[in-house]
């Protein structure tokens, strides 16, 4: 009976032994989960582009924007337009203190946004709009961050720091469409259509991205070395994404006689969402680390 307890003893030394963190301690990690992202201050400021209209603006018959068929009067939501993603990670950690480490690594992270809009407005005419646009951009990421371990067993913690990220890829879906009727049928049908196209020379959106990282999570000893850890971690962009644009609109004047209509429009953004709108994404992570210190 004795060893019995001797043992129960020993082993429960060894779990709550295994919760502390010393200086010096280093601990390597892998870790993987899921991403939500979006684009802060999406809506652009003129709901309307016309793909290459910087080079050979579009002829129109009126200086009303709204009048465009390419104007789609969208409206986007934080949570209802999130891109789901899958993120992995590879990371390291150095305690400063018994309960205060600087962690790092690299990460892939997805981010962009999933903006999928639909309107009809019935006034004399019936005007149906629909917008769909997917925009995935793929990142490399290192953070750097502090994480201080907060309560007794110092186990839970809170992180802060910054990111900084490096474009890998990006591609989108694109696809606005106007009709407008009446009783009798189809007035007008407008349609823009773009299939999984890859920006193959990254021209339009900033090969670097760079904000504010903050957290949350959980570790807990699987033995002396191996370590199960969760983390949420929320990043908040710094750095606007289009890389090409400034939200440029203009409208120039024709002559009537020209057979191109009255005014030349030149509209280009963030395929039609605002030039200056940024990332932001959470994460929440699971993995394994193995320490390598005393």
């Amino acid at each position: 009976m004795k060893q019995i307890l001797l043992g129960i003893l020993v082993l429960i030394t060894n779990v709550l032994l295994a919760q502390e963190k010393e200086k010096g301690d280093l601990i390597i990690g892998f870790s993987t989960g899921s991403s939500f992202s979006n684009l802060l201050n999406s809506e652009a400021p003129h709901k309307i582009n016309i793909f290459g209209s910087d080079v050979n603006p579009v002829g129109f018959y009126s200086s009303d924007l709204t009048e465009s068929p390419a104007y789609i009067d969208y409206e986007t939501g934080i949570f209802r337009d999130v891109l789901f993603g899958v993120t992995s990670s590879v990371q390291i950690e150095y305690f400063i203190k018994n309960n205060l480490s600087l962690s790092s690594g690299i990460s892939y992270e997805p981010k962009g946004i999933n903006l999928n809009y639909s309107n009809t407005v019935t006034d004399y005419y019936t005007t149906a709009e629909i917008l769909t646009l997917k925009i995935k951009n793929d990142y490399l990421v290192i953070p750097i961050c502090l994480k201080k371990y907060v309560l007794k067993k110092k186990n839970i913690f809170v992180s802060g720091g910054m990111y900084f990220g490096y474009l890998l890829s990006s591609r989108i879906d694109y696809l606005n469409k106007k009709t407008v009727s009446d009783e009798s049928g189809i007035l007008s049908n407008y349609s823009t259509w773009i299939d999984n196209e890859k920006d193959k020379k990254r021209e339009y959106t900033n090969k670097f991205d760079f904000g504010f990282s903050l957290g949350t999570g959980y570790v807990k000893n699987i033995s002396n070395r191996l370590i199960f850890k969760s983390e949420f971690l929320f990043n908040i962009g710094l750095r606007k994404v289009d890389a090409k644009y400034n939200n440029d609109y203009s409208v120039k004047p024709i002559p009537m006689s020209s057979d191109f209509g009255n005014y030349l429009v030149r509209s280009t953004n963030y395929y039609g969402l605002n030039s200056n709108s940024k990332n932001i994404n959470l994460l929440i992570k699971v993995g394994l680390g193995y320490k390598i210190g005393k």
